[in-house]
């Protein structure tokens, strides 16, 4: 009986980290995500706000131009919003874990992309984007930590 208790505590957990870690994720897009690196004597660039990032990268998907270039790293960073909600839509169906691990691995590959971008452009990344990731991990997380095993009963 001990081990069906720590099992349920285990589900609330993942389950209350994924709604808080969804939270953090949706504040994430009204804030400012990046700027521009600023040279030496210049004026600080203008930050740019998550949703607009957002927007920007998932329209340049559609132009090829932009998968032979170095942005198409940034295009892979645009896909984490659609496949953050894939991920969701999948945890309505428990027996389809290889699909959601498959789409998890995915959202931390084109993470990795994102900051290889940041690099190469160069951006700055700031709490926008901080927070963007905290909360996509806090909803991924629950791979990691497993699901609770079902009861037999």
């Amino acid at each position: 009986m001990p081990q069906s208790g720590s099992s349920a505590t285990v589900s609330r957990v993942i389950w209350v980290g994924r709604v808080v870690g969804f939270c953090i994720f949706v504040a994430a897009f009204f804030l400012p995500a990046v700027r521009e690196v600023t040279k030496p004597g210049a004026s600080a660039a203008d930050s740019i706000s998550g949703w607009f990032c957002a927007s920007i990268t998932l329209m340049n998907s559609f132009d090829f131009a932009v998968w032979r270039s170095k942005d198409l790293l940034a295009v892979l960073s645009g896909w984490i919003n659609p496949l953050i909600l894939l991920y969701l839509v999948l945890l309505i169906w428990p027996k389809l874990v290889w699909p959601r691990r498959i789409v998890a691995a995915a959202v931390v590959a084109f993470m990795f992309a994102t900051w290889i971008y940041f690099a190469i452009a160069p951006l700055v990344p700031l709490i926008g984007h901080v927070l963007w990731i905290v909360g996509a991990l806090m909803i991924l997380a629950g791979e990691v930590f497993g699901r609770a095993p079902a009861s037999a009963g």
